[in-house]
Formats: C-alpha cells, sequence, structure tokens
C-alpha cells in the first residue's frame, strides 16, 4: 500500500498540461496564462498628476507663499492647452495630464484661492512632485504578466490596461462527474429505508468548479455492471472522470474491474491514509480516472489530495501542490493503525504561529462535522501531544 505523497507523485506524473485556447478576456478568470504578455503603450502612457491641485513650476514655488495665475483648467481625459508659464499655474485633476513646463503638483489642501482667477501656494515639496512619470509602472514592450501566471481580479485590469480583448491561457479540464449506489436518491426526494441523498455529485462538481474545471453531472449509475460500463463510457470521453462509491472491497464494487476491461490503467487502488483508503487512480490514453470512496469526508478529503492538485497541472500552474502549512496540535492526537490521518481542524493565529485544533466528528459520513473544518492536518501514526508540530492543508482551494 503506497503513501498519499506517493500516491499524488504518481498522479501528476500522469496528468497532461493542457493545449492553449484563446479565451474571452473575462472568462479568462482563473486561467493560467499560456504565453507571456507584453505591454502595447506605455503605462501610464502620459506624465499624469497623483493629485488633485495645482501643476506649478518648482522655480515659482521656492519661496512661499507663492501667488500664481490660473492660466487653464485641466480635468481628467483632456490635453491641456498651453505649458505652464513663469508666474502660472493649472488647475488639475487626478489622473489629469500634466501641462508641458509643470515639475510639481501641489495638493489643493496646501493651497488657498485668490480672487481673479489666481491661487495662493502655501507648502510645496520638491521631494514630493506627485506627478506619475510616462511609463514608471511599465514601457512599451515589456512584459507585463509571464507565462504560467494566475489571472485574477488584477490581471483582468492589466490585460485590459494593455489592450487584451481575448487571453491565451491553458485549457480547463472537463470532468465527468459519477456517483454510484442503490441507495441514492435525488435531494428533491424524501429518502425511504435505507435509502439516503446523493450529496457526493453535488459537492464534487462544486469542487471541480472551485478548482476552476468544467464539470458534468452524469447522475447515479445503479450498481449494476451494464449501467455503470455505459456511464463510465460516457465519463471517459472528457479529460477527468470522478466516480464516487463501488471502489472498495466487496462483491458491489465494480468501478475498477468495469475500468480494466475499458483499457484503463489501474496505477493505484489503495491508499495508506485516512480517511480514503480505497481510492482508485487510472489512466487511459491522457484522460485520467478517479475512484474516489463513497462516504462523504472521504470523498472531499481525496478530492483535496489527488484531484484538485491534478486539475491545477492540467491548467497550467506551476504550482501543483503548494507546500502545506505548519501548525501546533491545540490537543493531543492518537491514530487507531498505522495509516496517515487527515484529521478536519480548524486553524487560528496565536503570536507568530498557527494552532489547529481538531474538529470533532462522527467519521467519514459526517459532512455536519466535517463542513466546521477549514483545514486538514496531516496526522502521521502515533501519539502527539498537544503542542507538536503537523503539517496542515487548507481546504479552501
Amino acid at each position: 500500500m503506497i503513501t498519499a505523497s506517493e500516491a499524488l507523485q504518481i498522479v501528476l506524473e500522469n496528468a497532461p498540461r493542457l493545449e492553449a485556447v484563446e479565451a474571452p478576456l473575462l472568462e479568462s478568470l482563473g486561467g493560467v496564462l499560456a504565453a507571456p504578455v507584453a505591454a502595447d503603450i506605455d503605462l501610464p502612457p502620459f506624465d499624469k498628476s497623483a493629485m488633485d491641485g495645482y501643476a506649478v513650476r518648482a522655480a515659482d514655488v521656492a519661496r512661499l507663499p507663492a501667488d500664481l495665475r490660473i492660466a487653464e483648467e485641466v480635468p481628467a481625459g483632456t490635453d491641456p492647452a498651453r505649458a505652464v508659464a513663469e508666474g502660472t499655474c493649472a488647475k488639475i485633476m487626478t489622473g489629469a495630464p500634466v501641462p508641458p513646463g509643470a515639475d510639481l503638483v501641489v495638493p489643493v489642501e496646501d493651497t488657498q484661492p485668490l480672487l481673479e482667477g489666481r491661487v495662493r501656494i502655501l507648502r510645496a515639496s520638491p521631494d514630493r512632485t506627485n506627478i506619475c512619470p510616462r511609463g514608471e509602472d511599465v514601457e512599451k514592450g515589456a512584459v507585463v504578466l509571464a507565462a504560467g501566471h494566475v489571472i485574477r481580479p488584477p490581471e483582468i485590469g492589466l490585460l485590459a490596461s494593455v489592450g487584451r480583448e481575448r487571453v491565451l491561457i491553458h485549457r480547463r479540464p472537463r470532468v465527468a462527474v459519477l456517483a454510484t449506489g442503490q441507495e441514492l436518491v435525488p435531494i428533491s426526494a424524501a429518502p425511504g429505508p435505507g435509502r439516503i441523498r446523493n450529496s457526493n455529485s453535488w459537492s464534487l462538481l462544486a469542487a471541480c468548479r472551485r478548482a476552476g474545471a468544467e464539470a458534468d453531472d452524469l447522475g447515479v449509475a445503479r450498481d449494476v455492471r451494464e449501467d455503470l460500463a455505459a456511464k463510465i463510457a460516457d465519463g471517459l470521453r472528457r479529460d477527468i472522470l470522478l466516480v464516487s462509491g463501488g471502489v472498495s472491497m466487496g462483491e458491489w464494487d465494480l468501478v475498477p474491474r468495469v475500468l480494466e476491461e475499458m483499457g484503463a490503467a489501474i496505477r493505484f487502488a489503495t491508499v495508506r491514509m485516512k480517511p480514503g483508503k480505497p481510492t482508485v487512480f487510472a489512466t487511459r490514453g491522457a484522460g485520467l480516472v478517479f475512484g474516489l470512496p463513497g462516504n462523504p469526508v472521504s470523498t472531499l478529503v481525496t478530492f483535496r489530495l489527488f484531484v484538485w492538485p491534478a486539475i491545477r497541472k492540467m491548467m497550467g500552474h506551476p504550482d501543483a501542490a503548494p507546500a502545506p502549512l505548519e501548525a501546533t496540535l491545540a490537543a493531543a492526537v492518537t491514530t487507531k493503525d498505522d495509516r496517515t490521518w487527515f484529521m478536519p481542524a480548524r486553524l487560528r493565529r496565536e503570536g507568530q504561529g498557527w494552532i489547529a485544533a481538531p474538529v470533532r466528528t462522527h467519521g467519514s459520513a459526517d459532512l455536519v462535522g466535517f463542513s466546521r473544518a477549514d483545514f486538514l492536518a496531516v496526522i502521521e501514526p502515533g501519539s502527539h501531544a498537544a503542542g507538536a508540530r503537523v503539517k496542515v492543508l487548507p481546504l479552501e482551494i
């Protein structure tokens, strides 16, 4: 039986980076750039005022107070009509182009209005020109975003600033989600004896969207080979197929056998971890298949550990599996066997470090308890006293 770290390595070795596609600017949000982006203009494109105030010549305010004639007003979005001459100034708004001749903007609060179109400069500091020079942020032709950069709202604004209406990103993986089990009923139904609502499909669809993938719901397959095989065949047409349930060693756990019959290569079928021991990973061509345990918490834990990094790699993230944080245990913890326990925990800041407090749950079917956790504490086999250092992985992905 392999460790969770070994299993993750196998997943990442088999997850292909997807090809580049063009996406409309807003639809690129959350994507990863497949090529560098260069500025098509200087930013800012002109010397601009950083303040509402008066554009002046520093020589005219060397001695204060100084009374100057207001030669013009320059709102944002307009061109100055004239240069600032000796003894004059221009009233200017934030973001407006600085007129030629001016080398200092005096904030309006450091001035006093006078009659007949004049202003008195009360304070002025040559060390703070309050002018943003042309090309200060970036010069035309310079790279503003490198390949591999994740596109967030700030990057959307930057891409708009350099005229990019469409962006080259790595394609988002197409994921199919399939639940299995005779006991599952739709969420709109009242479960009868021995039945439960299908929560796994919904949590996995949500997790895929959160990770940036495109996900389709294949519904529920009965524990009958023909039904399962038909739905798996449909799912194998995507980049990733997620199957929840049907991966243990029971008579009705048909998923691994059906996958092998369809030409998939099983890379591993058990992992030394809790929860999530019966986790299957298979490949067929460039496609990935994850057989996740049917218990709802196990489903989400194994998604976080294996599927989420695979999606990140396929989308072009330079770091598919970011390193865990470190925290101090708030209470003593002991494992019951030789498996690594991914324990639900809440993290809080204390001084310069993090404290991980175990979250009480009733096992791998307890979504109520799991919903109170925001991290997974990685508890290696054995006993760990309060104050011990452990690795922690964020659940918010």
